[in-house]
Formats: structure tokens, C-alpha cells, sequence
């Protein structure tokens, strides 16, 4: 029986052949493995098929769960003889299907991000310390799958591997993120079979899987039989596309069907599109009839406009039910598999990227499989929290980086509504850093490079949601991905082609630089150019980060040719350990290994941790990312414009509220109902607040929101996706209470080496020479447990030591501990207030003074007054500026009126809503793994 290679080329099945180490050999990539295809399953019958559950098959049976397992930390070590019928495993561990070693206690994780993790070079591998997992289990095949096609699937394994059933050598495979399946039906015996397997943490594959991630091996997705019959469909691509006026929908099925017998077979080839949107309406329907000569594929072709097609976006993914049969000649059903299949055109016109004719904004997110207990092995359950997060905080779009991410994902990024980029497994960072020895020009690489392309392509080609086909990343230049980008162009004319090291060079359709400064993309998209710009990686979310993410959208909402990006990324990476105490804590760095090499904790740059919890700057990501905007008109008569930035979906799902917040407190709302806004339309309406007085002395902050009027696709009933808060009238400044309404005023005692100002119900004592606060107590109270002192320096951020901050910084560090301070006399006194002025000079920083004017009233209130000057400006940039003290233990309650609820910085408080907040001093502490500048406010009045 004949059978579709990877390569050109048949091997006789041997142990000699094993014993050539293809996972040495860079253009060997694949002994015996099928050709890729499009993610399918064969169903026995159209019911089963339009369940779309596998599992309910009888011609499916899972090989995940426990298996026997050996691991070794060198080759050298490896059993001999496993794959052998009759060798003993009893001695080996229950191991699970999928799983990754590290994560079980074998070997260690790693994280590089611009270093191989081992000291070879290519073209070697590492024989020394290069792990082995060898597993063993056995399977039954069931007795009705006798004369049929039996094939075991592989959904991902990293990096090398090696397949035996029944003691013979079966094949092999690398391309660790997409499927390696083999055709088995000749080796497999009826009633009991044995399965082995061996895998390399490190082959040669590893120098182009060099990805910025937490390095993990072993079996990260699936691994199941199916049995099909000798008549079988082969591969499909459905291509959902629009007309000129992208109004009728434009259907191109190609599907291809393979005879596997050694005779001639006619069949028959049905194939039926369902509207999910008409309750399953069937609006195509055609049968075609193919003879197949022996061992032929054959290549059917069906075609149909469909009037008035519901179209796929990001914002309204609908979707139609594709089925399609083969069929006897006498009628009889072979098989059927089916997909969900979206109409869309996407294409790049006028130098923008269009998707149905409009040009989007790209909203986006890079996103790593990854889980911080089961490592790379990731549920449908967290990728539907991933799905669930992002569509509440605005984000429309992911970057599959940097790999084909699990099938699955495709499947809800179709269903919910995501724009992806599907990027080939293919990153060579260390050799790509120079240019000596980057492979963009190393043709012996181009067959992998080649065949990993084709199976992104092959495997995920039928996904509305992937609009975007990506090289790959940071891989180096030249003619292998000129090749690779022309085979895509070829085989692709639906989707454009990117890559960012091409830059503006032919092999790229959108230029797509990362980490661009604003005045690059800003003289980009004055320069009239032919592609748009889309940023692959921007806004280094890392700790506590993602600053001026406002700015970038000004700049890209004022140029045509900029249209987004996508921020890096979307979850930390760590997993979760546990010290020897029982606490559980997120590891990085050393954390794994104390000798191992390690890049820290620079895998953790997501907007959540590696739990899904939000972090601080998801907040402003979802504030920036926001598809309705409210701009006022004239706050006199409260009228206001409300701007829809979607490009298809219109505001008949949104309810617009109003609150009123009076000296940071609600006190009256109300709701406008529906606004009906068209895509990219205006509308104008105004506020009633329904006779609610504004008093001259207060301030007043008027809040609009739109919010989601009924539950829709991950968004629940009440949703707030956009807000803005419009200042009606600025409080009147009005002055701190004067000590002539407090009863007895001010009184001034002086000892030896301290003055002390009484009040009714305090008392503060100042150090007659350097002027310090000493102590200060309300009612009894004390409220200092360490003095006012000017402070220059906070807990440097993870991107901070990126780039060195504490270093060029440090002069800072301890120049507010140093100061030498003096109080300057005379103390002015009276019943009302008393007003002194302390200096300080920073013996670091020559010519500096920092002065501080005290103003004490009766009431208790302190008024600070703060002038930093004598700062030349050759010196490092100030980390902060301001004044720190120390409270006693037992204040754990604060409030504040200003920015909140979370943290808001400079430059990162668009999120931020003014009000009045409150909760405990460690509720102000966010969490990050590696501890860090946390908790600031803005706007404090």
C-alpha cells in the first residue's frame, strides 16, 4: 500500500535507519509522515459529523492519559531495546499524555530569550546533556476498524521524535507545534498492539525553535488513532470571500479525495453550506461524481455565489456550517467531515489593510500557550478564559506567537471574534543576531523552513479568523524567506503575507516593525507609502509597564497608514512552585535551576499573570482599546457626540448611562437608552440631570458609559466597554479651614532641641536644627513612626532594569536618605498658623536644594509646600520626586480622592476615573512576580 511522505522519498524500515540520528540532520525533517492537511475528522455519518465531538466516534480512539516513561538526561543513557514486544517497562513511572517533563519533576524549564539553552553551535546538537523520554503503553484496535485506513495523530511534541508500533520503526518527526501523523495500518496486529516512542528535548530543529519563551519538552497537545476507509477525503479549502461591492458572498471549495486501493473506485463527492444565522437554512447544495484510478488523488472544485452573505469580522463573526460527504457509487456513506467557514475579504488597497472593505485597527495582543501548572499543555477552559478577557477589555486581535497555537484556538477565535496573525514555528533569534550567522541565506535550510510554512498553512487555511499568514520571528533575512513567502503568495490569495525583518523589502506585505518610537511611525505614515504599518510587538507589557499607550493611538487614529499593532503579550509565563514552607509562589529565573542559564523573570511581560488575573495596565489597555468614544460639545447645556469607532457592528446593543459624582461622591445617574450609532458614524445627544443642583463650591465629574443592553458573545448583560468623564465645574480651591474657627489657636513651646506647636487636638514636634517632623499626634494618636523626607528613587519596574535604571539612575538611590537639612529661623507664629521652611542640600548632587515650606493651621491641617532646584541637566533622569514617610503599623485603611480604583501613573491613567476611593494600605499593592514599583495615584486633590 502506497502512502503520501514528507519527503519524496521511501526509506526501508529498520533499526539501521534509527541509528542515522535524523535528529542530527537539519533537512531531515519527517520519515513517514502524512503530507499536511486541514484540520479534520473523518465522521462516520452526517449526524455525528454536525456535533463536531470526535470523541462520540467510533472511529476515534484517545491515546492520552498515563503511559509508561523513562527519562534520561543524556542519549547515551536511553534504554536500548524498549520498542521491543517483549521488553519489561514495570520498573518505569505512569507518566500523562499530554504533559511536560519539566512541569512533572524531569529535567528543568528554561528561560533564554536571545541564547540557545546548550552550548553547541550549529550544525551540531548536544550529546551530552540533551534529556530522552522514552514511553511505552499498549492499545486495543476495535474489531470494526478491521479494512480500514488507521492513522495515529501527534497534535504537538517538542522537539524530536521517534515512532514504533509493535517493535518496528514507524517514523519520524520535528516542527513541534504542528501535527505529525503517521499511517500505522501495516503495522498494527488485531486485538493487542504496543506503542513506543522517543523524544529529544534538543535536535537540530531547536536552533529555528528558538521562540522567547519558558523551553519545555515532551507531548504538549493530543495524541489519538482514527480509522478511516481506503476512500477517503484527503485535504479541503474553503474560500469565503466577497464581490467587488463585498455584498455577495463568493464560495471556492476545493476538495480533494484520495483512493488508497489498488483498483479503480468511483465515487461521489456531496457538499452542503448551512446558514447558522437562519436557523440552519441550506443555501448550497451540489453532488459531483469522480473516478479514481488505483492509489489516485483526485481534486474536486465546487463554486457558488451566495446573494447577500452574512459576513465574518471581529466584531460580528458570523458563521456558516460547511459539510462535506464522499460517498459510494451506490450512495453509500464513506465519510464526512465538516467546518465552520466565514465570508470575508481581506486585501490591502490605497496602502491600508482592509477586511470587507474597511480599514480596521488592529487592537492587539501577542499570545504564548502557556499554563502555570501544566506548562504548554493548555485546556479549552483557559483558552476560553484567554477569549473571554480580551473581549471585555476591547482587545480584537492576537498574534499567534510564535507558532501555530492549538487548533482549538482558531475554532473560538472564529466562533467569538478575534482578528490572528497565524505565524510558522520558525525563530532563530541567536543566529539572527549577526549577520555572520543568521540562515536567511542558507539554502540547506529552506526544506524546513519550507515544510513548516506549509504546515501552518495546510492545517489552519480554512479559519475566516487568521487574516494574516507570518514567516515567522526574528529568524534572520534573505532568500529562504523570499522563498517561503512566495509559496504562501501561490497557494494564498486571500490572506496578505508579513514579516518584520524584511522591513520594506519585497517579501512582506505590511510593514510591521516592533517597538517602533512614535516619530518612526509617525514619518512612515507621512511618507506616502504602498503598505500599512501594523506594529507586531509594541508596549513591552512587563511588571508594572505599558506607558503612553494613549500616545500610540493618537498617532495611529491621525494617520491612514498606521492601523494598530499588538502589545507584547498577553500572560506571564511563569509556573507556579512551592517553597519549603508550603507557600506557592510564581517562579522565574533560578528559580528553576540555581546553575542553569537564565534570562530572569523577562518571560513575564503579559497584561495578566499566569492565572488570568488582570493586571493594573489591562485596565488602560481597555480604556485606550475602546470602540465608542464620547467627546463633549458644549458642557454648558450637556450636550455631547458620541463617535462609533467599529467598522461593522452598529449600537444597538448599547445602552448609554449617565452619573454624576459631586466632590468625588455619586449622587444621581441615569440612562439614555439606545443611541443608534451607524460604523464610523456620529451621533449627538445631550444630558438631563433631571434638576440636580451643582453647587459653586464643589466639583462636579459627570461620567457617560456605554453598556451592553443584553449578554452577548463573552460579554454579560451590564458590561461597560467605553466610558469618558467630562469635568463640569473645577472646585473653587477654597482654602484649608483657618485656625481662627478652632478653639484656643495655636500655642509654641520650645526645649532644648525641639519646638512643639499644640494645638486643640494635636501636637507636632519639629527639631530646632534640621527642622525635622519628629512626631505628630491627632487626638492621642501618633500618625508618624518616620519622619518627611524629600525621596528621589522608587522600586526600579522589570522594564526599568531593562534598561538599566538602576545603574545610570542610582545616583538617585539614597540622595533623599543623605540630605542634609536645616531649619530655617524664624519660626512665624500666631493663634491661626505657624509657617517654617526646612532646607536641603544633596551632598551627591553639588548646587542641589530641595525647600520645604511648612504651613501649620489650628485645625490641624499641614500645608506642604515643595521646590526642588539646582538640577543640571547632564544628570541622570529623576526616577520620582516628592516627599516619604512612615505611618505606624495599625493605619491599614486608606482613601483617597482622585484617580482609582487601580494604580494610575503619568503616563499610564486614561483608565483612571476621579471619585473617591478607598480600601487597605496592602489592597494598593498589586501582586507582580518579581516585586516592583506598585501603587501609585494621580490626580490626587
Amino acid at each position: 500500500m502506497k502512502y503520501l511522505f514528507t519527503l519524496l522519498f521511501l526509506l526501508a524500515l529498520s533499526q539501521t535507519i534509527v541509528a542515522q540520528n535524523y535528529h542530527e540532520n537539519h533537512e531531515v525533517f519527517g520519515i513517514n509522515k502524512a503530507t499536511a492537511h486541514a484540520d479534520l475528522f473523518p465522521y462516520e455519518n452526517e449526524q455525528l459529523a454536525w456535533q463536531g465531538k470526535m470523541e462520540q466516534s467510533d472511529r476515534f480512539l484517545s491515546l492520552n492519559g498515563l503511559w509508561k516513561f523513562n527519562w534520561v538526561r543524556e542519549p547515551a543513557d536511553k534504554p536500548e531495546g524498549f520498542e521491543k514486544l517483549n521488553y519489561d517497562d514495570q520498573e518505569w513511572v505512569d507518566f500523562p499524555v499530554p504533559g511536560n517533563w519539566e512541569v512533572h519533576g524531569y529535567g528543568y524549564p528554561i528561560y533564554l530569550d536571545e541564547k540557545y539553552p546548550f552550548t553547541t553551535t550549529w550544525p551540531k546538537v548536544p550529546e551530552e546533556y540533551n534529556p530522552v523520554g522514552s514511553y511505552r503503553r499498549n492499545f486495543t484496535i476495535p474489531a470494526d476498524w478491521k479494512d480500514h485506513d488507521i492513522n495515529l495523530y501527534f497534535g504537538a511534541v517538542k522537539s524530536a521524535l521517534y515512532v514504533w508500533v509493535n517493535g518496528q520503526f514507524v517514523g519520524f518527526s520535528q516542527g513541534s507545534k504542528t501535527p505529525a501523523e503517521f499511517n500505522i495500518t501495516d503495522y498494527i496486529n488485531t486485538g493487542s498492539n504496543t506503542i513506543a516512542l522517543q523524544i529529544y528535548r534538543w535536535s537540530d530543529a531547536s536552533y529555528i525553535e528558538s521562540q522567547d519563551m519558558l523551553r519545555l519538552s515532551g507531548i504538549e497537545r493530543e495524541v489519538y488513532l482514527y480509522a478511516r476507509p481506503q476512500l477517503q477525503i484527503r485535504d479541503f479549502f474553503a474560500k469565503g470571500g466577497l464581490d467587488e461591492q463585498y455584498k455577495d458572498g463568493l464560495l471556492s471549495l476545493e476538495v480533494e479525495i484520495a483512493n488508497l486501493q489498488n483498483r479503480p473506485q468511483d465515487v461521489q463527492v456531496q457538499t452542503r453550506l448551512y446558514d447558522l444565522q437562519k436557523a440552519h437554512e441550506l443555501v448550497f447544495a451540489d453532488k459531483k461524481e469522480l473516478r479514481l484510478s488505483s492509489s489516485e488523488q483526485q481534486t474536486l472544485t465546487f463554486q457558488k455565489l451566495i446573494p447577500s452573505v452574512w459576513q465574518w469580522s471581529a466584531e460580528s463573526p458570523n458563521l456558516y456550517h460547511l459539510e462535506i460527504t464522499l460517498l459510494s457509487a451506490e450512495g453509500q456513506v464513506l465519510e464526512t467531515v465538516t467546518d465552520q467557514i466565514g465570508f470575508r475579504r481581506v486585501e490591502i488597497k490605497n496602502g491600508q489593510l482592509l477586511v470587507n472593505g474597511k480599514a480596521i485597527y488592529i487592537r492587539g495582543v501577542n499570545r504564548h500557550e502557556t499554563h502555570p501548572l501544566t506548562g504548554h499543555v493548555i485546556s479549552k477552559a483557559t483558552m476560553l478564559k484567554d477569549i473571554e478577557l480580551m473581549k471585555q477589555y476591547n482587545i480584537n486581535a492576537v498574534r499567534s506567537s510564535h507558532y501555530p497555537n492549538h487548533p482549538t484556538w482558531y475554532d473560538l477565535c472564529d466562533q467569538y471574534g478575534l482578528y490572528v496573525i497565524g505565524e510558522a514555528n520558525i525563530e532563530s533569534h541567536p543566529l539572527a543576531n549577526s549577520e555572520e550567522t543568521q540562515i536567511g541565506n542558507e539554502m540547506s535550510w529552506l526544506p524546513a523552513h519550507l515544510d513548516r510554512t506549509q504546515s501552518m498553512f495546510h492545517r489552519d487555511k480554512n479559519h475566516p479568523a487568521i487574516i494574516i499568514w507570518s514567516l515567522g520571528n526574528e529568524a534572520g533575512h534573505g532568500k529562504v524567506f523570499e522563498a517561503t513567502y512566495q509559496w504562501l503568495k501561490d497557494h494564498d490569495s486571500t490572506r496578505p503575507v508579513q514579516y518584520e525583518p524584511a522591513e520594506e523589502a519585497g517579501y512582506t506585505d505590511i510593514f510591521c516593525p516592533m517597538y517602533p518610537r512614535l516619530e518612526k511611525l509617525v514619518n512612515y505614515a507621512k511618507s506616502s507609502p504602498t503598505r500599512p504599518a501594523i506594529m507586531i510587538e509594541y508596549c513591552h507589557a512587563m511588571g508594572n509597564s505599558v506607558g503612553n499607550l494613549q500616545d500610540y493611538w493618537d498617532a495611529i487614529e491621525a494617520y491612514p497608514a498606521l492601523q494598530g499593532g499588538f502589545i507584547w503579550d498577553w500572560v506571564d509565563q511563569a509556573l507556579e512552585y512551592t517553597n519549603e514552607n508550603g507557600v506557592k509562589y510564581l517562579a522565574y529565573g533560578h528559580d528553576y535551576h540555581p546553575d542553569l542559564p537564565t534570562d530572569g523573570n523577562f518571560l513575564n511581560n503579559g497584561l495578566v499573570n499566569p492565572f488570568r488575573e488582570p493586571h493594573p495596565h489591562l485596565y488602560e489597555v481597555k480604556k485606550v482599546y475602546e470602540p465608542i468614544k464620547f467627546k463633549a460639545v458644549d458642557l454648558k447645556d450637556l450636550s455631547f457626540e458620541l463617535f462609533n469607532k467599529q467598522f461593522f457592528a452598529g449600537t444597538a446593543d448599547l445602552n448609554i448611562h449617565w452619573s454624576l459624582r459631586e466632590d468625588g461622591i455619586a449622587i444621581a445617574e441615569g440612562n439614555l437608552g439606545v443611541i443608534p450609532t451607524a460604523p464610523q458614524q456620529t451621533r449627538s445627544f445631550k444630558v438631563d440631570l433631571n434638576g440636580t443642583p451643582l453647587q459653586a463650591d464643589k466639583e462636579y465629574f459627570l461620567k457617560i458609559s456605554a453598556i451592553t443592553n443584553k449578554e452577548l458573545a463573552m460579554l454579560p448583560i451590564g458590561h461597560e466597554i467605553a466610558w469618558e468623564q467630562f469635568l463640569l465645574s473645577p472646585s473653587s480651591n477654597k482654602q484649608i479651614p483657618a485656625g481662627d474657627k478652632v478653639k484656643g489657636g495655636l500655642q509654641l513651646r520650645a526645649l532644648d532641641n525641639t519646638v512643639s506647636i499644640i494645638g486643640d487636638h494635636f501636637e507636632l514636634e519639629v527639631d530646632k536644627e534640621n527642622g525635622t517632623i519628629n512626631s505628630f499626634s491627632y487626638k492621642g494618636v501618633p500618625f508618624l513612626h518616620r519622619p518627611l523626607r524629600p525621596n528621589f528613587w522608587r522600586p526600579p519596574t522589570d522594564n526599568d532594569l531593562g534598561n538599566g535604571m538602576q545603574e545610570w539612575a542610582s545616583i538617585w538611590k539614597t540622595s533623599g536618605e543623605e540630605a542634609m537639612s536645616e531649619l530655617k529661623l524664624p519660626i512665624a507664629h500666631s493663634k491661626e498658623k505657624v509657617t517654617l521652611e526646612v532646607q536641603y542640600r544633596l551632598p551627591s548632587i553639588e548646587g542641589s536644594l530641595v525647600e520645604l515650606h511648612y504651613t501649620i493651621l489650628a485645625s490641624g491641617h499641614i500645608q506642604v509646600d515643595y521646590k526642588l532646584s539646582g538640577i543640571e541637566a547632564d544628570l541622570p533622569k529623576l526616577p520620582k520626586v516628592g516627599l516619604q514617610l512612615s505611618m505606624p503599623a495599625n493605619f491599614r485603611f486608606m482613601e483617597w480622592y482622585g484617580k482609582g480604583p487601580h494604580e494610575t501613573y503619568w503616563d499610564r491613567k486614561a483608565s483612571g476615573e476621579i471619585g473617591i476611593w478607598k480600601g487597605t494600605v496592602w489592597d494598593q499593592v498589586h501582586i507582580y512576580s518579581r516585586p516592583q514599583e506598585t501603587g501609585n495615584k494621580t490626580e490626587v486633590r
